[in-house]
């Protein structure tokens, strides 16, 4: 193209007459050429990374003052002279997208592990089953059979117990001892349940075994594998109350028993069981607060790290070294209190309720929302590559086991009580499902324990990495430097 430019030039400059019209019209042309030329040498003179170290900011200042920068030479780059453009492609090519590739391999198999059969632990899922003290009456002997099918079996921890009353059941299931549970309605439901094929017509309609959850108390787990498991039961139960227990009550009737059954409608209504769910999710908007809002809320705080460079560089010049910390300690924790405030206030505005748990459930969700954007801190306030691989294998870990229930991934992940995004989450339940607030204070613990680390490796982190960039730096001018020299002998 450049060629060909010339080739322009050098007619319009051996066949002009002189003319003004001339005159202009190669002025014009000429002014279209350089601006092309600009526009494609700005292309490899203004990248990302001469933008990030400066060396564009420099080129600019230079060209102000009329100053100038020798045009390197350039090639293309399966040209002879490419030689170095191939080394320096290899060099660092290669080595890049080893480490990414490894680094997939490495970091994005812990989210898949988690998943990883899954289904082979839904029995760690304690489902609690109350039956009655005898167990041989018929509703508790086809509970107990259902419950040993293989398929059934294997979709959730069934734990069978003496008769409860449906409080403490409803008790457990709150306070997260069970994650579900079956239950007789009463102690001596079978007996109850018979009386009605031998005159006690109105005992044939009787709710002979319940079932209860609460979905607040897991809004994925729950929905995705424990209801599931207690429908299955459901189907089973009555399949075999159908085929097996209501033709061996029939054939020992009595003809009369059997037309007055006839009358009624035991002989077409089979019993199942009757669930609950004591805390549903009846508005969906809840799901964004307690998902993917947790790990916006953290995207966000690399935003406001990545804005407040420029400022945090002005100032660091102009303070002493232990105002610097002290000032990075103290914007940080008031950025994190606004943004904080600020996504309560987004929730509230989606009419999001937060009194469910609390009178001033705002507040409360303010609070929580600050303690788990600031474990963050540390982190971002040191981000630079290698803390970002770093941060997103800490990110991918906490979210691996936040987002369905530990107890159905490997044990290994029962490292996620002591993780910020895990406790986050439980506190978020509390405050918008009004779920058990005995794990309040281990939550609230544990993110203040993730604070307080950071508080006090920051200041050494802020002393470690500009010590370790400045050897980097001096390395990388080093390297270069004899790669301009070797540059310089290729040419001779």
């Amino acid at each position: 193209m450049n060629s060909k430019i010339e080739k322009e030039d050098a007619e319009l400059s051996s066949g002009m007459t002189g003319s003004d019209s001339d005159i202009e019209r190669y002025s014009a042309h000429e002014r279209v050429a350089s601006s092309r030329n600009d526009l494609l040498r700005s292309v490899t003179q203004y990248t990302e990374l001469s933008m990030s170290n400066g060396v564009a900011e420099a080129r600019e200042e230079i060209s102000k003052t009329k100053g100038g920068i020798p045009e390197r030479k350039t090639s293309t780059f399966l040209s002879k002279d490419g030689t170095t453009i191939r080394k320096t492609f290899a060099k660092q090519y290669f080595p890049i997208i080893l480490i990414l590739c490894t680094y997939l391999l490495a970091v994005f198999s812990i989210y898949w592990g988690a998943m990883y059969k899954r289904s082979t632990r839904l029995v760690n899922l304690k489902v609690l089953v109350s039956v009655e003290n005898d167990r041989s009456g018929v509703i508790t002997n086809s509970l107990l059979t259902a419950i040993k099918i293989p398929e059934i079996r294997e979709m959730s921890g069934w734990t069978v117990r003496n008769y409860m009353s449906e409080e403490e059941i409803k008790k457990l299931v709150y306070e997260q001892k069970y994650w579900g549970a079956i239950y007789v309605s009463s102690p001596d439901i079978s007996s109850e349940f018979m009386s009605g094929f031998h005159g006690n017509t109105s005992a044939t309609n009787l709710t002979a075994v319940k079932g209860y959850i609460e979905t607040g108390n897991d809004i994925m787990g729950v929905p995705n594998y424990v209801k599931p498991a207690l429908l299955a039961l459901d189907s089973a139960y009555t399949e075999i109350m159908k085929s097996k227990v209501y033709p061996s009550i029939i054939a020992n009737l009595s003809s009369t028993e059997f037309s007055d059954l006839q009358k009624s409608s035991a002989l077409t209504n089979f019993p199942d069981i009757e669930i609950t769910d004591g805390n549903p999710l009846t508005n969906y908007i809840l799901m964004a607060p307690m998902q993917v809002g947790l790990i916006y809320i953290i995207i966000l705080c690399l935003f406001q790290i990545l804005w407040f460079i420029k400022l945090n560089g002005d100032l660091a010049p102009l303070l002493k070294p232990v105002h610097y910390i002290i000032y990075r300690l103290v914007i940080s924790q008031c950025n994190y209190l606004i943004l904080s405030l600020f996504y309560a206030t987004l929730n509230r505005a989606f009419q999001v309720d937060m009194q469910k748990a609390w009178k001033g459930g705002f507040g409360v969700f303010w609070m929580f929302s600050f303690l788990i954007i600031y474990w963050y801190y540390f982190n971002g306030n040191t981000s630079s590559l290698d803390w970002l691989f770093g941060f997103l294998f800490f990110i991918i870990l906490n979210v691996s086991a936040t987002f369905a229930p530990i107890q159905v991934c490997p044990k290994i992940f029962r490292i996620a009580y002591a993780l910020p995004i895990r406790n986050g989450y439980d506190l978020m339940k509390v405050v918008l499902m009004n779920t058990y607030k005995g794990y309040v204070g281990r939550c609230v613990g544990v993110l203040i324990a993730w604070i307080v680390l950071n508080n006090i490796l920051f200041p050494f982190a802020l002393i470690f990495l500009p010590t370790c960039l400045k050897k980097k730096i001096k390395k990388q001018a080093a390297a270069k430097l004899a790669m301009e020299e070797e540059s310089k002998i290729n040419t001779q």
